[in-house]
């Protein structure tokens, strides 16, 4: 029996040889792709696990930084409020009236401020820590006594301090 390989014969068998080789090489690949990707993955879930306790404090300091300040905030605040509303004057003074006690105040605002409004003084009142709560028109009392006593200018509903030397308004130019 003779057998003799045509060229279609030979042209099957380069091909399915090639065939197999081409196989053998998408299995090979296959498995590498599968293991590098399996390390990819792993690589991954461990920067992941980095980043989130990262953020996690950060997240610890970002609170303590905003309570820190907003802790400093409010204490600056209140210092603020005490320098301009001063310490509060106890209502249990019986060396002063209630009207002296008043002027008093007023006094010591005007003492700080320079100018200020009727408005502004009330507003000033109303916010400080004296015991006693005081009405408008015991205000309104208590700065036209001042400036009759010559401690405040009044002028329209302005208020200044009076200059000790001349009584004139320390806030003009004159």
């Amino acid at each position: 029996m003779e057998t003799s390989l045509t060229t279609f014969d030979i042209f099957s068998l380069i091909s399915s040889i090639a065939s197999i080789i081409l196989a053998i090489v998408a299995i090979v690949l296959s498995i590498l792709f599968y293991r590098w990707s399996d390390i990819a993955n792993k690589d991954t879930q461990r920067v992941a696990g980095g980043i989130e306790n990262n953020t996690k404090k950060i997240e610890a300091l970002f609170d303590k930084f905003y309570s820190d300040t907003f802790g400093l905030m409010k204490s600056n605040y209140e210092a603020m409020q005490s320098k301009f509303l001063g310490p509060p004057i106890s209502s249990g003074d019986s060396a002063q009236t209630d009207q002296e006690q008043l002027e008093t105040i007023i006094s010591s605002i005007m003492l700080r401020i320079k100018i200020s409004s009727i408005e502004g003084i009330i507003h000033a009142i109303e916010n400080s820590r004296s015991a006693k709560k005081y009405n408008f028109d015991e205000i309104n009392l208590a700065i036209k006594s001042l400036e009759q006593k010559g401690s405040i200018f009044l002028k329209d509903s302005l208020i200044s301090i009076a200059s000790p030397q001349t009584g004139k308004d320390e806030g003009s130019n004159s």
